[in-house]
């Protein structure tokens, strides 16, 4: 994925990418191809890319182990200055502001955009927000059917607890 700047004046410019995951160093776990829709603004010698990526990923969900299918929409703004006579862009308190080279042609995005989808997948995935999980004694799926397990049965751990329960409801 590279924006070219060769030749370009001051305007905007919109460019738009629909490549596969892995072509971008993705794993296998991203699905279909990645998408980045956007706009380049030239003024002088700054350039400001404001886009949209959108991505899919297959994961398992953490609470009930089922495979689940994400989608991702993330916007991305990145700035640049064309370095003036070889030298440096800016100065090195100005890390906002990427460095181009004076002779630089395109911008390469395949790194950011990449880079912005890892940031972007959460620790925790879940199917869903409400998702129960899966039973920690029996294994069933709770969001399917209802466990077997008997509710009667105490931890021996809390089992002085119990007492403690049965007391109150005593008095």
């Amino acid at each position: 994925m590279e924006v070219q700047i060769a030749g370009v004046h001051d305007g905007e410019y919109p460019f738009s990418f629909d490549v596969p995951a892995a072509e971008i160093g993705l794993d296998e776990t991203f699905v279909g191809n990645v998408k980045v829709d956007g706009e380049l603004r030239k003024v002088s010698t700054q350039y400001f890319l404001r886009s949209t990526i959108r991505a899919s990923y297959l994961r398992e969900c953490d609470r009930c182990l089922a495979e689940t299918r994400k989608e991702v929409s993330i916007p991305m703004d990145i700035y640049f200055r064309m370095a003036l006579d070889g030298g440096a862009a800016g100065d090195d308190d100005d890390i906002e502001m990427r460095a181009l080279h004076h002779d630089q042609e395109a911008i390469a995005l395949d790194e950011e955009v990449r880079q912005t989808i890892l940031l972007e997948i959460p620790l925790k995935v879940l199917c869903s927000e409400g998702c129960l999980g899966i039973c920690a004694r029996c294994g069933v799926d709770l969001n399917k059917e209802r466990c077997r397990c008997d509710e009667s049965e105490i931890d021996p751990r809390w089992a002085k607890l119990a007492d403690v329960f049965k007391k109150k409801e005593e008095e």
